[in-house]
């Protein structure tokens, strides 16, 4: 088995890393008062140097790119297990919907239970009917980052056709699957049709082609560079992925398609490139520990940071009575919160995921039975 076929630790120490990004875009939009955050729109007399150091932080933690780069990265893993097999087959397409039904709904369903259990303590009143939506994925009122979720769901069937249409590797194959990823490239540019459904919005849809692309490409240009190239070519589209969103605009839907481009070569770089020492951070044990929790702590960030979202007045209490500086109060809202958000999601990894996970392993064994080896 190649390298990019087995388990790559450096793209799920990746993971946690844009997980960690997507919890600290929301700790810098933190409310502070009327239509000002914590770091965005302080609403404030900032000098060059403060208004600068604001502007970049919020940049680099924007919360999009990091989802983005979800998007593009499930692409890649899910075609890649199933490229495992070159025969694609109903019993198959079953068996991997049976599997990310069983990956992703326990630990959803389950976070949805806390969220409303919180709220309900909280003072809110929460229709049974409004909880039993949010854990289908049809509503996300009660966790707004449940979007991307419903996004990988409908990628379910995107995925497993581009599998088909690829794995053979034949000319009409790849010519029908260029074709699907640059139809969903040119409808995210109309409003009009990627919000056809209205949530989630069909905007980044096609980020889990390019994964796919990824997923199914020889590697060969990339396994004949050095580990200076690859060191160079990865700092530059780090940068290009990073400096996509001040010099094109937060909204721009070119933006979108240079942060989901970026998130395909940096991936291709990891997974068919020599190892890279700029990523070395990235085999750190708690790198590898921070990429497995990455799913629930997904989930549960925004529990741990809803107090003062709700409450803007302790913010405020921090900066203007305590005198902390903005970027301090930031800094600690960011550590505390992540502290409890990983403490919640290593519970839900080992007594939600990891069983549910092992549940579906059975569901499938019992639906849709393997013909005999030989």
């Amino acid at each position: 088995m190649s390298r990019a076929s087995s388990f790559i630790p450096r793209l799920e120490s990746m993971r946690g890393v844009a997980a960690l990004l997507v919890a600290a875009s929301h700790v810098v939009q933190a409310p502070t008062g009327a239509n000002t955050g914590l770091l965005t729109n302080p609403g404030i007399e900032l000098d060059e140097l403060s208004r600068f150091a604001y502007r970049t932080i919020v940049h680099c933690v924007d919360g999009l790119q990091a989802v983005i780069f979800f998007f593009v990265l499930s692409g890649f893993v899910l075609t890649r297990s199933l490229a495992k097999e070159t025969h694609p087959s109903f019993a198959q397409a079953a068996d991997f919907g049976i599997a990310r039904l069983f990956r992703l709904y326990p630990a959803i369903i389950f976070a949805i239970g806390l969220f409303a259990i919180a709220m309900a303590l909280a003072g809110a009143t929460i229709p049974l009917s409004t909880v039993l939506k949010n854990m289908a994925l049809i509503d996300t009122s009660l966790n707004g980052v449940m979007w991307s979720l419903q996004l990988e769901m409908l990628a379910i069937p995107l995925i497993y056709t581009m599998y088909c249409l690829l794995i053979r590797r034949t000319a009409l194959g790849i010519t029908l699957s260029i074709a699907i990823s640059l139809t969903l490239v040119v409808v995210s540019f109309d409003p009009a049709i990627h919000k056809i459904l209205g949530d989630p919005p069909l905007q980044f849809y096609y980020a889990f082609t390019f994964g796919c692309f990824c997923a199914v490409a020889s590697g060969r240009l990339a396994s004949r560079l050095s580990p200076t190239q690859v060191n160079v070519a990865l700092a530059v589209f780090l940068i290009l992925f990073f400096t996509a969103r001040p010099l094109l605009g937060p909204a721009s839907t070119w933006r979108f398609l240079v942060n989901s481009m970026c998130a395909w070569m940096l991936i291709h770089l990891v997974a068919y490139g020599p190892r890279a020492s700029l990523l070395n951070l990235l085999d750190h044990p708690i790198a590898h520990w921070l990429g497995k929790l990455s799913f629930s702590y997904y989930l549960f960030h925004f529990l741990t940071i809803t107090p003062v979202w709700n409450h803007p007045e302790f913010l405020i209490w921090m900066i203007q009575d305590v005198g902390l500086p903005r970027l301090v109060v930031a800094l600690l809202l960011f550590v505390v919160s992540t502290a409890v958000a990983l403490a919640l999601a290593n519970i839900c990894h080992n007594f939600v995921e990891l069983p549910g996970i092992r549940l579906g392993q059975r569901v499938r064994a019992l639906l849709v039975p393997r013909p005999p080896a030989g």
